[in-house]
């Protein structure tokens, strides 16, 4: 019978190559019993799956906990925590962990599909029979063994077979890399801010500022906007008023003259809270610069709101950290004046009319025109006493060569130039080479949107979004200025000298290097051509801080209404904490419906916390929660293939299983002289896992088996081998 089947099977093998894979049907009882143990090579039924599905189960088990606590944003510890540093550590080593229990599933994910390709009728090219050992080496995926596996076979089923399993090894082999810091970046706690759900547990608190969001940053800029107590300089409702910020600008042009340097003041507002007035420019010898700072009444409202959290001892200024942020319920955006100065100068000029400077105003917002130039007729100068002298008479075409003259100054009004600046002024200062100069400043003002915070444990600064002007957006508003305005922020006075001067006129004299009069205008490096871009400078940071203060002119204070647990409302003025003030309200009303009546604006006040969290923050961690959510997918599509699909190899899972199976296989004359080197054709060769006599498995190269071994079965499922 033995002789009749080994005939058969020659006569196969002669006739037909791929009839060698036929299942044959072999009479056992005729074969030589033998002592040796057998082992299941394919599992039957799913009782054996389990271990398996336990490999994915628990590294995706802790993706899902990753994700969870990410997309929650659940918050952990401020900084500072007591044992913050050895449970940092500790998750590391868990991170660690998670990353080798997702590369064991990965690395099984990979051999069941190698197991059921040397199992199937196609094989697979023998650079790819050990991939799955060797993971961790990206190399592999330039070496030979996988450059010529990647021949695709005959037949569109075998050829997307093998691109299936060339792609999975690709993505395999990139998972591995990343799946490690992946793990540390999703898994370990992040320090940054976070949102403070619950900051408010005594109860709501909103705040009403007593004018219309319509009102908040007023685009015309007139006389009207000046409270009448500002008539009196010495006033003490003062620093409300446009002039208001004089002071502190003068300070830093007397203190840094000869310098140079792009201004960053810092100025104090009522609530404690102070503020950065920043002056930058990109080419000093373009005499251009642009100046912004957050306005006065938001400065006030933040610094006061935090002195009332203090006074009232709310949990937030119970934090370690908080940070406040003000923001409008109806989502208006909050909005900071941005003023853009370019002065250009004129060391000679006769009775022609001079012009504004545009050139650098128009560059930065399309929105103005310079289809004409913007011209200053001589008239408006003329009529000016300090200006007169400067003029040649009717008949005389040159200027006269004056000296030693006051600085003088004057506003331009541009309000008939289409699509023109806010406004223009005009210098007169003397300069190093003994000569007048005068100086035409264009000036374009704007409201630009922004947001503001404070982080008052750290310092009482309030913080802006944009800080730098020069990299603002141009979805400012624009604004016009009237003279009658800017004559209001430059009242005249006189010095101790008994001369009579104004605030403008006295600040820029404050640029000379010593202490006579009149001022020249000199930096060293620069000489005479810093003139415009010091002017610039000066006269920017005066404008921008008189219109920080315009929203402050409705100097009624900002309300804010406490709720209790129990509904009652405590009524308290942001800078006097004084609460339930007598009712100035209807009383069948409570104030929260009032104000809403009135159309008040409202805001709230965003709390966040310092420390360490979870959460969806930036490029890094969103790449990090794709890798695993991709190791996932493949551990759970394994899972079910293998309880669902029937077919699962419980051996080969080890390079020495492997290396064992190829030991005990019969050699191939196709792999003659490859005892110390393989050439690449070789690796790309199909090698399958067949039956042999004796119930014995072999790797088979495509040539087949030795005629006294081959059987030619693929690996039976349940089914014992020796």
């Amino acid at each position: 019978m033995l002789e009749n089947v080994e005939a058969s099977a020659k006569y196969i093998r002669a006739e037909s190559p791929h009839a060698r894979e036929r299942v044959l049907a072999v009479d056992e009882s005729h074969q030589t019993p033998s002592s040796e143990p057998t082992w299941i090579a394919i599992a039957a039924g799913r009782k054996h799956t389990f271990t398996e599905c336990i490999l994915h189960a628990a590294p995706i088990g802790m993706t899902i906990w990753i994700l969870v606590s990410n997309g929650c944003s659940v918050y952990w510890k401020d900084a500072g925590y007591e044992y913050q540093t050895p449970i940092l550590q500790a998750l590391q080593y868990l991170a660690k962990l998670h990353e080798l229990m997702m590369g064991a599933s990965l690395a099984q994910v990979t051999l069941h599909r190698i197991h059921r390709g040397l199992c199937t009728s196609d094989g697979l090219p023998l650079g790819l029979v050990t991939a799955a050992y060797q993971l961790s080496s990206i190399t592999y995926l330039i070496e030979p063994e996988f450059r010529k596996s990647c021949r695709l076979p005959p037949g569109i089923k075998s050829m997307l077979s093998r691109v299936s399993l060339l792609g999975l090894i690709v993505v395999v082999f990139l998972l591995t890399l990343v799946t490690g810091p992946s793990s540390a970046v999703a898994m370990i706690p992040r320090l940054d801010w976070w949102d403070h759900t619950n900051a408010y547990p005594e109860g709501s608190e909103r705040a009403f500022m007593r004018y219309r969001a319509s009102d908040l940053w007023p685009t015309s800029i007139t006389k009207e906007s000046i409270p009448p107590s500002c008539a009196d300089t010495d006033s003490a409702d003062a620093e409300y008023c446009p002039y208001s910020g004089y002071e502190v600008v003068s300070e830093w042009v007397g203190a840094h003259q000869n310098q140079g340097q792009a201004p960053n003041l810092t100025v104090t507002s009522h609530g404690g809270a102070t503020r950065h007035l920043a002056s930058k420019y990109d080419d000093k010898s373009a005499g251009w610069t642009i100046t912004s700072t957050v306005g006065y009444k938001e400065a006030w409202d933040l610094g006061a709101f935090w002195q009332y959290a203090v006074g009232q001892s709310r949990s937030l200024a119970q934090l370690e950290r908080p940070r406040i942020a003000p923001g409008f319920v109806d989502r208006t955006q909050i909005r900071k004046p941005e003023v853009r100065v370019q002065c250009a100068a004129y060391y000679s000029w006769n009775s022609r009319d001079l012009e504004l400077p545009s050139q650098h105003l128009v560059n930065w917002d399309n929105q103005l025109s310079n289809t004409g130039p913007w011209l200053i007729p001589s008239s408006i100068l003329r009529s000016q006493s300090r200006f007169h002298d400067l003029f040649p008479d009717a008949n005389d075409d040159d200027q006269k060569h004056l000296h030693q003259i006051p600085t003088a100054f004057t506003w331009v009004d541009t309000s008939g130039i289409s699509n023109g600046p806010s406004i223009g002024a005009v210098f007169a200062v003397n300069t190093p080479n003994q000569s007048v100069a005068l100086v035409p400043c264009s000036i374009a003002a704007y409201r630009t949107p922004t947001s503001i915070f404070l982080d008052p444990k750290s310092e009482m600064v309030i913080q802006d979004a944009t800080p730098d002007p020069l990299k603002q957006s141009l979805a400012g508003l624009r604004m016009t200025i009237a003279s009658d305005w800017a004559d209001a922020m430059n009242p005249s006075f006189r010095e101790d000298n008994g001369l009579e001067t104004t605030y403008i006129q006295h600040m820029m004299e404050r640029y000379n290097n010593n202490s006579s009069s009149p001022v020249i205008f000199s930096e060293p490096g620069y000489g005479q051509e810093s003139i415009p871009w010091r002017i610039a400078t000066a006269l920017g940071l005066y404008l921008t801080e008189a219109l920080a203060r315009i929203q402050s002119t409705f100097w009624n204070g900002t309300v804010l209404c406490h709720t209790n647990v129990t509904n009652q409302e405590n009524i308290y003025i942001l800078g006097n904490l004084n609460a339930n003030d007598p009712q100035w309200w209807p009383e069948n009303k409570t104030f929260t419906v009032y104000a809403q009546e009135q159309g008040w604006a409202e805001l709230e006040f965003a709390v966040q916390r310092y420390g360490y969290g979870w959460g969806f923050r930036g490029v890094p961690i969103k790449l990090a929660a794709a890798v695993l959510v991709l190791q996932a997918l493949l551990g759970l599509t394994h899972m079910g293939v293998i309880v669902f699909g029937g077919w699962n190899a419980r051996s080969w899972s080890t390079m020495g299983e492997m290396l064992v199976l190829a030991i005990n296989s019969s050699p191939s004359e196709r792999l003659g002289g490859t005892a110390a080197g393989v050439e690449d054709h070789l690796l790309g060769e199909p090698v399958k896992i067949r039956e042999t006599r004796d119930r014995h498995l072999e790797l088979v190269l495509d040539g087949g088996l030795p005629p006294e071994r081959e059987v030619g079965l693929r690996p039976r499922k349940g089914r014992g081998y020796r």
